[in-house]
């Protein structure tokens, strides 16, 4: 079942305009270890990764697909350092994924316009 049918060209397009890449069900895990649905745009901006990802709910022994998340993520990584400074917020928290479907073109215009104002100095 693709759940993501009726977003998957809104999420194609802000990937585009970002430069970014789209990544659906995580692709590089192995086969055993893609058991939900999931999609997420990431980007380098400044050398800050970003990313916009709409996931399923992980809990404690599982995940739980009845309910979903939309994070924004930021994160400096030089590869060399044991602190990743990153920032976090979480525009939909533990919902009904018909709730991001129906949302979807506010939650994406949000996300953008987070991510495009993060700078170093945003980073914890």
């Amino acid at each position: 079942m693709n759940r993501f049918k009726s977003i998957d060209s809104k999420l194609i397009d802000l990937a585009s305009k970002l430069n970014g890449r789209l990544t659906k069900d995580r692709p590089d895990y192995p086969e055993v270890l893609r058991t939900f649905e999931e999609r997420r745009i990431d980007w380098i901006e400044n050398d800050i990764m970003k990313a916009i990802i709409i996931q399923p709910n992980f809990e404690a022994n599982d995940v739980n697909s009845s309910i979903w998340n939309f994070i924004n993520l930021a994160m400096y990584d030089d590869g060399f350092s044991v602190s990743r400074p990153k920032w976090i917020e979480i525009l939909v928290d533990q919902k009904d994924f018909i709730f991001i479907a129906e949302n979807i073109d506010e939650l994406l215009l949000k996300a953008e316009e987070n991510l495009s104002n993060i700078s170093m100095k945003d980073l914890v």
